[in-house]
């Protein structure tokens, strides 16, 4: 209850996270589907804020009643096999452990594929170890749902199809027409994205395979494993490891003897699990804090199950439920006093770099916003402001901007370089002669772009960087940076063989 509130409170008192402030630009630019995501977390977000309101409360309304779907579907997954004490209990754990609490906070792709994850497990469990034919419609529908939130999930239907090869009892299913029109009714409900990207040369597809699978080597389990310990918490992580443990189930109750369900669980995160692992052999994780969360949820069931079980011959499952109280506690704890550190700021503690850098963007928008009037006046045009790095300087000053001039507020990509959507938005990178103001997180975000180009050769009469300082209670809040030129040439590369000033 506690944690519900708390959600309630803060998610519209903190500033939105930068890939929020993206995913509402989703939602001024709506389509059926994008290069680097699907479209729920977009629909979800044009919903809230049509009815709440562009403000933060608006954006993360949907993440809010995701986590609360999620909870009832997995606290119905535990008492199938359990009981509703365990469910509870799981419910619990969901929503103190880290995969839970941030999937509901932040109105990002992974709170409806958190949803849409906890909706598929219990209706295939409910089709393949509870043998009902009615629950392949609603494999269909959330498995749909789930693909619309973020391709992963697709690594259930891999797991689902081993589930049948390995288990005689679901192996019937085979000759049956019910999971093959679940099949055609997921992709009926993921249709938008496909006729996307069909329309798109398949793009986000290609984006989000041959795209990752194409970077440098680099190996990055132990960023895994941080990871993992990060969606958990210790103690969430050694007691969901202790689910894949035989001994575990068999000596402490005869409850546990479904040894089907026992397959499912194992299969339903060993897959997802392995597929991560092997990424992260050659390729780095740095960017995937998150995408190790849902493999989880299928084991939480069996994780509330044991933390009242007793064992005599297994010590360290009574030291295991002994570290649960203090775990959950802190969590608590951690969240309170963190929500409170980024709305209002503790006594004594001064704001981290990291987030000088990348939040607040709200007070530097106000005066960026000085700057582009200022720029008015002197020029007698409207300015285009571009932020120097992928996506999100631009994203979070078009979210803050008061005067709704998001449409001229672009990205890198106008120097040649990576802007995810920001490349399909706004394309062109023809010379013009307004005025550019370009907004950088620090001062070398204004003087090269990411391909080492001098951004002096790309603009015409550009001025020094210059910043200024955000006070909050007589103390530094943080610092933005930016600078003026007075027209833009172009990116210096093949296909823009002329850079000459405007005419004057």
């Amino acid at each position: 209850g506690f944690i519900l509130l708390l959600h309630l409170v803060y998610i519209g008192q903190a500033q939105l996270h930068p890939h929020e402030a993206y995913y509402w630009n989703y939602a001024q630019h709506m389509e059926l589907s994008f290069l680097d995501h699907p479209p729920m977390v977009a629909w979800l977000i044009w919903l809230g804020t049509s009815v709440l309101g562009n403000n933060e409360f608006g954006v993360r309304i949907g993440s809010f009643l995701c986590g609360l779907v999620a909870m009832g579907y997995l606290y119905a997954l535990a008492r199938n096999q359990y009981d509703k004490s365990t469910a509870m209990r799981t419910i619990l754990l969901l929503a103190v452990l880290p995969v839970g609490f941030a999937s509901s906070t932040l109105m990002t792709p992974d709170a409806p594929l958190i949803a849409a994850w906890a909706a598929t497990l219990y209706y295939m469990e409910r089709a393949l170890i509870g043998g009902r034919s009615s629950a392949w419609i609603g494999v269909g529908i959330a498995f749909g749902l789930g693909l619309l939130s973020k391709y992963t999930l697709g690594l259930l239907g891999v797991a689902a199809l081993l589930f049948v090869v390995l288990d005689p009892t679901a192996r019937r299913w085979l000759r049956r027409p019910h999971p093959y029109l679940a099949v055609v009714l997921a992709l009926l409900v993921f249709s938008p994205v496909i006729i996307w990207n069909s329309e798109h040369h398949w793009a986000s597809f290609l984006f989000q395979s041959t795209r990752r699978m194409g970077t440098s080597y680099e190996f990055s389990v132990h960023v895994l494993i941080m990871q993992m310990l990060a969606m958990l918490t210790p103690t969430g992580l050694f007691a969901a490891l202790l689910v894949f443990m035989p001994s575990i189930h068999t000596q402490t109750s005869a409850t546990s003897s479904d040894n089907r369900y026992r397959l499912f669980v194992w299969i339903f995160t060993g897959v997802p699990l392995t597929v991560f692992l092997s990424y992260s052999l050659s390729h780095s994780m740095d960017a995937h804090l998150f995408w190790n969360g849902p493999v989880w949820l299928v084991a939480l069931p069996t994780v509330a199950w044991l933390m009242v079980q007793t064992n005599g011959q297994r010590p360290f499952l009574a030291r295991l439920q002994s570290a649960w109280k203090p775990t959950i506690v802190a969590t608590v704890l951690v969240y309170a006093v963190s929500f409170h550190y980024l709305v209002l700021g503790l006594p004594g503690a001064p704001y981290a770099t990291v987030l000088a850098e990348n939040y607040f963007w709200r007070d530097a928008s106000k005066v960026i916003e000085q700057v582009e009037e200022s720029v008015r006046k002197d020029t007698g045009q409207e300015p285009i402001t571009i932020g120097m790095d992928k996506f999100s300087v631009a994203s979070s000053l078009a979210f803050y901007d008061r005067d709704k001039g998001y449409q001229n507020i672009r990205s890198q990509n106008q120097f040649g370089d990576e802007g995810v959507m920001y490349g399909l938005w706004y394309p062109s990178k023809i010379p013009m002669q307004q005025p550019i103001i370009l907004v950088g997180r620090n001062p070398f975000d204004l003087e090269r772009d990411r391909n080492g180009h001098i951004l002096d050769d790309m603009l015409y009469k550009l001025g020094p960087i210059e910043h200024k300082e955000i006070m909050r209670d007589g103390k530094l809040f943080r610092h933005v940076y930016y600078r003026v030129a007075e027209g833009y040439l172009g990116f210096p590369d093949d296909s823009v063989t002329h850079l000459t000033p405007p005419e004057t």
